[in-house]
């Protein structure tokens, strides 16, 4: 299997993008009655060691 030509791989790229749009779009649609408080009461709610544990596992 080779490479894929400059344009497939261009028309991967933009698909994804989109994809990502549309997804992020219809997140936001979804939560727009949520009031500016509910959404920053989701903040700080996991604790320190398994906070770590993801940071250390996507290796970064």
């Amino acid at each position: 299997m080779g490479q894929p030509s400059f344009a497939a791989s261009n028309a991967i790229v933009y698909l994804t993008y989109g994809a990502f749009l549309v997804v992020g779009t219809g997140v936001a649609w979804k939560f727009r009655s949520q009031s500016k408080g509910e959404f920053l009461a989701g903040n700080r709610t996991q604790t320190a060691v398994p906070l770590a544990l993801n940071f250390i596992a996507s290796g970064e």
